[in-house]
Formats: structure tokens, C-alpha cells, sequence
């Protein structure tokens, strides 16, 4: 048993040798077949300088770009939906009569406080919550400018995106201001 298994562990190990000439036993063997005067050429002959790297296989070639590439793009303005917005948030709650009492407290004191820009109020139901919204703006920093002054008389005020009337959106120069 003890001479077989060294006799399997020398074939095995016969057997991962390699077969294959190294760099060195392929010169020498060229060396040995070559003539006495082509000899001295050999000896000088070095192989790093023969050998190509990837890179040098598409040196020579130029990279063109198609004069598809090359047009210049001409951005289009992207239209944008009038009835997008933002309004304020001025009320969130489970009692119709509240939203509507804060609603009507809102229009007396936007009327009385508020110059330049009379903002609309509007009362609806999303599941569970009666919500009071007020004003339209189609950009959030008109937003939040309005909402800076609704939160002096209403804490509880801040920016929603909703949908918007086209129609009551101030104009971008609209001063809208307190008196």
C-alpha cells in the first residue's frame, strides 16, 4: 500500500510538469541550429523591442467623429404646464367648519394687510383632511416669499406644489408686500 501510494504521488507529480520550452531553451536551440557568423546577431537581439503592446495596434489609426457629433445642439425652450404651481398651506384638519372659518379668517385679514396681490382661498377635501390652500404661483420662491408673510398672522403656513389657476397667478413683477 505504501509503494502504491508513492507510485500514484510520482505519476501525479510527472504529470503536472510542463512540457513546453521556456524563452531560454527556445534561443539556445535556435543558437545551436544557426550558423557560426549568424550567431553573433542572435546574442544582440533583444526581444523586449520586438515585442507590440496593445496600443501600438491602433496607433496609426486617427479617431474621426461623425458630423452627426458635431452639429451644435440647439436647445428647445420646454414648455411648461400653466396649471402647475405651488399654493400656501394654510390649514389641515378633520372639522369642515374650521377649514372654513380659517378660510374666511384669512380673505378679512388678506384684505385689510396684504396690498399689490389679492390671493384666492380654496377649501377642499383630500381623504381625511379638510385643507385650506390660498394664493397660485407658478414659482416656488414667489411661494415662499408669500408664505414668509402669511406666517406672521398663520404659524402653521408652508409651500405645496398643487395645481393652479393660470389666471390668478401674479406677474413676475408683481411687489407684493404688507401694510
Amino acid at each position: 500500500m505504501k509503494y502504491l501510494s508513492i507510485f500514484i504521488l510520482l505519476i501525479v507529480a510527472a504529470g503536472c510538469s510542463s512540457t513546453e520550452k521556456t524563452i531560454e531553451e527556445a534561443m539556445n536551440e535556435l543558437k545551436d541550429s544557426l550558423q557560426e557568423e549568424d550567431r553573433s546577431l542572435v546574442s544582440n537581439v533583444n526581444l523586449e523591442n520586438l515585442r507590440t503592446q496593445l496600443s501600438d495596434a491602433y496607433a496609426y489609426r486617427e479617431n474621426q467623429i461623425p458630423e452627426a457629433f458635431n452639429q451644435v445642439r440647439i436647445e428647445q425652450k420646454v414648455e411648461k404646464n400653466l396649471y402647475e404651481g405651488y399654493r400656501i398651506q394654510i390649514y389641515s384638519g378633520q372639522d369642515v367648519a374650521n377649514a372654513d372659518t380659517i378660510a374666511a379668517h384669512f380673505k378679512a385679514w388678506a384684505d385689510t394687510t396684504i396690498t399689490g396681490y389679492y390671493p384666492d382661498t380654496y377649501v377642499f377635501f383630500r381623504t381625511p383632511y379638510y385643507r385650506v390652500h390660498v394664493g397660485d404661483f407658478h414659482e416656488r420662491n414667489q411661494a415662499i416669499k408669500f408664505s414668509n408673510m402669511v406666517k406672521r398672522f398663520f404659524s402653521d403656513a408652508w409651500v405645496v406644489y398643487d395645481k393652479v389657476n393660470p389666471n390668478k397667478v401674479p406677474a413676475d413683477t408683481t411687489v407684493i408686500e404688507m401694510k
